[in-house]
């Protein structure tokens, strides 16, 4: 469990969110909720960075869906929850919460690239303290074409991402168009299933 000045760093980076959400409720056991509690009392949750990344809101467990269409892709029989989300539908999930807690590992499901990666030492308080403040999620902090979308005038809602159209092309704003979240996630894993 990281100290609070550790989890001070993420707000350091990223702010408090705007707007503010309800935190999810990940856990099961008390103590796991207590200690979540502290956490979500530093950092908060919903959206930060003008709206390209979501984290730790009640809404997120609606996205689990998602996990389901990478069904052939995500090892069977593991107990997942999401709990964050990029601009382009990259989506942060806890594994095991229910017998881990915030040790939960924590993976990333990148739907452009169609992969799933778990990270040694990856769980709620490393998350907070050195992942996302030292942007070490491959490509999960990327905002440059998100940047120039919302430069230009762009707004998602929240349900939508800016997906990718073609894998084969660059990943540019040219390359990206608005999309419903669940329904990328199920194009995109129905495009590596065939």
């Amino acid at each position: 469990m990281s100290s609070e000045p550790e989890i001070s760093i993420f707000t350091h980076h990223f702010g408090r969110p705007d707007p503010a959400v309800p935190p999810g409720d990940f856990f099961a056991d008390k103590f796991d909720k207590s200690l979540w509690r502290m956490m979500y009392d530093e950092v908060g949750a919903g959206w930060y960075l003008d709206g390209f990344l979501y984290l730790f809101g009640a809404e997120l467990p609606q996205l689990n869906p998602a996990l389901d269409a990478w069904g052939a892709l995500l090892p069977a029989g593991v107990e997942r929850v999401v709990i964050g989300r990029n601009a382009y539908g990259m989506l942060l999930v806890a594994e095991h919460t229910t017998e881990e807690g915030t040790d939960a590992p924590i993976g990333l499901l990148d739907p452009a690239a169609g992969t799933y990666t778990t990270f040694e030492g990856l769980d709620f308080a490393s998350l907070l303290s050195d992942w996302l403040p030292e942007d070490l999620l491959p490509g999960f902090l990327q905002p440059e074409p998100y940047v120039t979308f919302r430069a230009g005038g762009g707004q998602l809602p929240p349900n939508e991402v800016l997906a990718l159209r073609s894998p084969e092309a660059p990943f540019t704003l040219e390359n990206l168009a608005a999309e419903d979240v669940l329904a990328y996630h199920r194009r995109m894993a129905a495009r590596r299933a065939s």
